[in-house]
């Protein structure tokens, strides 16, 4: 209850604009009770990979968005003749994340999407951990799982072919289905080579059967190379990996 009356009244002091926060030298703003969720410090390397890599007018599919601070940082970059889509499938999640759309005046640009990207389309279960905002909640059911919600899928293919859109960039964030998400863009790769910031979560693949040697081989037969912290890497360091880290897909 405490708490509830600070958030409130933090609200009532910043006339509901939300309370701003300086990360990664983006000035974004969150809705009271979220505003320290992230450290000013957070994943410098995924702001520097936008920063290099996306212009004015590109689409940006933000695929795992959470709430919303990667899905600012790509509409500023992109701008008021770009796209990003930023797809959330927990409903509590997608609601801060539409507010935090809101409160940066990027509605324009950044459109929410309700879906879980996969493989195919269809309809299956989402697995959400019971935590508020939860950065973990997936389509794979883990240790974690609490309950599971009804979701729709789709894929980046089928999401592009009914749109006629040509994405320029991925955010895959999407905690042990990287590997359906990658297969589910084959087409959008062959057609429209976007750049690629990839999240990987070995312990969630393992939980889902999958492996890192079958998304190396993915990435390898869409001629991408795999770059870690600046440098181009190989598979056998990529497949030794056990624990969350993060790589950028770049086109020969």
């Amino acid at each position: 209850m405490v708490k509830e009356l600070a958030y409130a009244a933090l609200n009532a002091v910043t006339f509901g604009r939300g309370v701003p926060r300086n990360i990664g030298g983006e000035v974004i703003r969150f809705p009271a009770r979220w505003s320290r969720y992230y450290e000013s410090d957070y994943e410098p390397n995924t702001f520097s990979f936008f920063r290099q890599n996306l212009k004015a007018g590109d689409t940006v599919f933000d695929i795992g968005g959470h709430i919303g601070l990667f899905a600012i940082v790509t509409a500023r970059l992109v701008g008021k003749a770009g796209r990003v889509y930023s797809f959330e499938p927990t409903p509590f999640t997608r609601d801060v994340l539409q507010q935090v759309v809101d409160l940066n005046t990027v509605s324009d640009i950044v459109e929410v999407r309700s879906e879980a990207v996969s493989s195919r389309s269809g309809q299956t279960v989402f697995y959400d951990t019971g935590d508020a905002i939860s950065n973990a909640n997936s389509l794979v059911r883990t240790h974690r799982s609490k309950a599971g919600i009804p979701v729709t899928l789709t894929s980046v293919d089928e999401f592009v072919a009914e749109r006629n859109i040509r994405p320029n960039c991925l955010k895959i964030d999407v905690e042990g289905v990287e590997l359906d998400v990658l297969r589910g863009a084959r087409q959008t790769f062959v057609d429209h080579r976007p750049v690629v910031r990839l999240g990987l979560h070995p312990p969630f693949m393992i939980e889902n059967g999958q492996s890192l040697a079958e998304i190396w081989d993915t990435i390898a037969e869409y001629d991408l190379n795999v770059i870690y912290q600046g440098a181009k890497v190989e598979k056998a360091w990529f497949c030794d990996q056990n624990e969350l880290f993060d790589v950028n897909l770049l086109p020969f």
